[in-house]
């Protein structure tokens, strides 16, 4: 590959992961956090993503630059010289790191996909089939590898993209700007626990989320109309 193709690839690469995959990871996080309220308000959520028109084509618009980020990953990650034995500094560690993790996520978004989206699940029971999975530590611990996994990925692609498209420059800028993204990274993260603890019951409601309200949950409903007795003759 010329250089000047392999530059193009890996802007189209670097800029793939900010949009929209950035942002989906994000969003989709915060959808999942509404687990912190219950079955019921988790299973309306999907059930309203699921209802979305054009859901189909929204989701290949997804999976297109997913496809093309980790292919185009992989063979980066294949052709990347890791030196961090030699000089292990931060640039150093958090480029292999970058890889690795980059690897771990392809496997985990295939799991996740697989386990949630193409499982048949219906909508009433994705919070019950969830909360089961959990329940399973190898399951809990491969989701807790995949969301840190994911946090830092974001956050350190997030730094390379405004190094690579010239939004920081100056080593006292980007220094500040790497510890700014990692600390979006550990707000995701945490997230993203967050919202699995809410399939235990014990996430943070910190957006204070409000269950539906239903005909069970003692509030008093709108009394039926009284049908007006029917007209009578009198004796004369």
């Amino acid at each position: 590959m010329d250089d000047r193709r392999y530059f193009l690839l890996k802007r189209l690469h670097s800029l793939s992961g900010v949009i929209p995959l950035a942002g989906f990871v994000i969003f989709h996080l915060f959808e999942n956090s509404h687990s912190v309220a219950g079955a019921a308000v988790f299973n309306e959520t999907v059930a309203g993503i699921r209802s979305q028109p054009y859901l189909l084509l929204l989701e290949m618009g997804l999976l297109a630059p997913i496809a093309f980020h980790a292919l185009l990953g992989v063979y980066l990650a294949r052709t990347a010289k890791l030196n961090v034995g030699q000089f292990p500094d931060r640039a150093n560690i958090s480029y292999a790191l970058q890889r690795v993790t980059g690897l771990l996520l392809l496997f985990f978004i295939g799991f996740h996909l697989w386990t949630t989206r193409f499982a048949g699940i219906p909508t009433d029971q994705m919070f019950q089939r969830l909360a089961a999975a959990f329940s399973n530590r190898w399951v809990a611990a491969f989701y807790t590898l995949g969301i840190l996994s994911a946090a830092f990925h974001l956050s350190n692609g997030l730094w390379g993209f405004a190094v690579a498209w010239g939004i920081v420059s100056g080593s006292k800028s980007m220094d500040l700007a790497w510890k700014a993204c990692m600390g979006l990274g550990l707000v995701v993260f945490l997230m993203g626990m967050n919202a699995m603890a809410g399939f235990f019951g014990k996430g943070l409601d910190v957006l204070n989320y409000k269950a539906p309200p239903s005909a069970s949950s003692g509030q008093a409903q709108p009394a039926a109309p009284i049908a007006a007795a029917p007209l009578t003759a009198t004796a004369q």
